[in-house]
């Protein structure tokens, strides 16, 4: 579950960045309607915060230092990805991504058995 949760959130900063990288023609939408730049430069940022969070989730085995912050890296992702983060089809994937990987990264966190193994 912890090596899932790392590659889907890894997956969905290497298609944030592809989507930043090929913004440059497209229209963005925004739920608080900033400007575009600026809404670029979050998406970016959330890019880079998913895959830090991914690696982190990866390397945190016994770790719970680790662990916790990759949940509260999602956490400030889904806050920027909905508020300041350009959406160009209109389904936010990226704050949805966080969401499901804080989701399984809170369960992996309450898992008691875990630090049984």
């Amino acid at each position: 579950m912890r090596i899932f949760t790392g590659i889907l959130s890894i997956q969905a900063s290497i298609l944030g960045f592809l989507s930043w990288f090929g913004s440059n023609r497209l229209t963005s939408v925004n739920l608080i309607s900033m400007p575009e730049n600026l809404s670029r430069m979050a998406g970016l940022i959330l890019s880079i915060v998913m895959l830090i969070a991914g690696v982190l989730i990866i390397l945190a085995k016994e770790n719970d230092f680790l662990l916790f912050l990759a949940l509260i890296l999602w956490v400030f992702g889904i806050i920027l990805g909905l508020l300041f983060s350009p959406s160009f089809s209109g389904l936010y994937f990226r704050p949805i991504c966080c969401f499901i990987c804080l989701l399984s990264g809170v369960y992996i966190f309450t898992d008691y058995n875990r630090n049984n193994r």
